[in-house]
């Protein structure tokens, strides 16, 4: 998967960009067209999340997050897919996914029979996505779906962390998988 934070929503950005920079140097707050500038980027996210342009996410200290129905993928993330107008099987690839890249996040990195575990289960993840999304779809679901999942600093910080153990491990392609 690509780079995380090669952000797949320009708004995000001009919105972040027009509130630090207000235009007339003498720290106005209004941004073109007239509207309130946000005073910082938390009030530019929370903009956009109202305005339904971003998925409200958790950012909450917890790697996990939230999982009230223990199927091992955060709420927020679990409403998200389950807004999308993709099919059954496309869902439950993202929500496998997205539930394998919380384990990367948690998992013990000094044990590598666990960071197998976790990189077999990315790996079956993205072949499934593969499998059910058409070529050239899957893969800018999965590098939104590892956005929205380390998404603050500690889960960003925390997947690295993995991506940093996992360095120099060959994965090879999986057969005969099934997908739900």
């Amino acid at each position: 998967m690509k780079q995380l934070w090669k952000w797949g929503w320009p708004g995000v950005l001009v919105v972040a960009m027009i509130s630090a920079c207000s235009g007339d140097g003498k720290g106005s707050d209004r941004v073109a067209g007239g509207a309130p500038a946000p005073a910082n980027f938390k009030e530019a996210f929370t903009k956009l999340e109202n305005a339904g342009k971003l998925p409200i996410l958790d950012r909450s200290d917890s790697l996990a997050g939230p999982d009230i129905n223990a199927n091992g993928v955060r709420d927020d993330i679990d409403r998200y897919i389950d807004s999308k107008p993709d099919t059954q099987p496309q869902k439950n690839s993202l929500k496998a996914l997205s539930r394998s890249l919380s384990r990367a996040m948690t998992v013990d990195t000094k044990d590598p029979n666990a960071l197998r575990d976790v990189a077999n289960s990315i790996n079956l993840a993205v072949t499934c996505m593969h499998r059910t999304y058409p070529s050239g779809i899957a893969s800018p679901k999965g590098d939104e779906i590892e956005k929205l999942t380390a998404n603050t600093r500690a889960r960003y910080s925390a997947y690295m962390k993995f991506n940093s153990a996992m360095n120099g491990s060959v994965m090879k392609g999986l057969k005969g998988v099934k997908c739900d």
